[in-house]
């Protein structure tokens, strides 16, 4: 290089420099105005849903005790009792929590967001899904949730569990939809939600909330080797909270419609021979006398794609539609026979 050109070179380099420096500055900037929106948005959503958020105290035998008076370091303290959350939907103090909660509880007290202590009216449960109503004793509107669509959700969106782990009132967590329509067996009936936020014991009948604030889920348990939280916690989808607790407040149970048949997944050699996907329908393995499948037309090895113009992929998108259909009315439903599609009609009936 000629000396003459060296200082020509050197002030290229220190522009590139610059720009490049500048480039650095400016996405840290935007990583930093991202984060802090972010932020907001967490503050936002959470001071929305907060004040409907309260500690549940279940009392499972004749003592008279405050949430004060409670020393959670002293087992003779706290074996006489449940300690979980709850979320009151209705400003007229209807909340929802878990069953297992609640469950043998010979009096309820919360403790609302502000601090004050009320008393709960004896629960309504319905335990195979988890879930139970009760009444807050207020003469003033409570603060209540505003219902979200959990149908809507998405892995990978952004949540909020809300709740009294450990008895620690108004604490918040934040997680990401990890996985929908999860099934925990006999635990908990139902598909469920699995999120990364983390969940602990007194987490129980807590929110879920979403980025707008909205209820899209009923936090009900984990999955753990050591008792508490390892980033696999489970939530009960609103709009099935929404159908159990209208027929808790209704009815005083949980009507569930049957269609009286078994069935199971795809097998994979059904799968090829029909080319579905193994998770493209299930298959029909069991019809009960007298039974609204039988009645329907509905044979052994059928395949049942939608039912209600819903479609189904797996056992339990199908009795999660079914058991929440009005009974007593006619639905399509499609389904495959060997390689031949044909349209049912099937009549639900209640599940007495």
């Amino acid at each position: 290089m000629a000396i003459s050109a060296f200082p020509k070179f050197l002030a290229a380099l220190a522009i590139v420099s610059s720009m490049a420096l500048g480039d650095d500055q400016e996405l840290k900037l935007l990583a930093k105005n991202q984060a802090k929106s972010l932020s907001i948005a967490f503050q936002n959503a959470a001071n929305q849903a907060m004040p409907a958020v309260v500690t549940v105290l279940a009392k499972r035998a004749d003592v008279d005790a405050t949430l004060d008076e409670l020393d959670l370091l002293d087992s003779n303290s706290t074996r006489n009792f449940n300690i979980g959350s709850g979320v009151i939907l209705e400003e007229n103090g209807l909340c929802v929590t878990n069953h297992h909660v609640i469950k043998e509880s010979k009096g309820i007290r919360v403790r609302l967001a502000d601090g004050r202590e009320l008393l709960g009216d004896t629960p309504i449960s319905d335990p195979s899904s988890d879930i139970a109503i009760f009444r807050i004793s207020s003469d003033a509107p409570l603060p209540h949730v505003e219902l979200g669509n959990s149908d809507r959700l998405q892995i990978g969106d952004w949540v909020l569990a809300i709740g009294s782990p450990f008895a620690l009132e108004q604490t918040v967590s934040v997680g990401i939809i990890s996985s929908k329509g999860r099934a925990l067996g006999r635990l908990v009936e139902g598909q469920l939600l699995q999120t990364d936020a983390a969940i602990n014991p007194g987490n129980s009948g807590g929110a879920m909330i979403d980025l707008d604030g909205q209820l899209v889920g009923i936090n009900t348990a984990i999955m753990t080797t050591s008792g508490s939280f390892q980033g696999v916690g489970f939530a009960i989808p609103s709009s099935r909270v929404q159908w159990i607790t209208r027929e808790l407040s209704s009815f005083g149970k949980v009507r569930r419609a049957k269609v009286g048949m078994r069935v199971e997944p795809l097998t994979q050699s059904q799968a090829d021979q029909l080319k579905l996907p193994v998770r493209g329908g299930v298959t029909v393995t069991r019809i009960s006398p007298d039974s609204p499948a039988l009645n329907a037309g509905l044979k052994i090895d059928d395949v049942i794609l939608e039912i209600a113009k819903q479609r189904v992929f797996t056992p339990e998108d199908f009795r999660s539609v079914v058991e929440q259909l009005p009974a007593d009315k006619p639905y399509p439903m499609t389904i495959l026979r060997s390689t031949e599609k044909l349209t049912l009609e099937i009549t639900p009936v209640i599940n007495e």
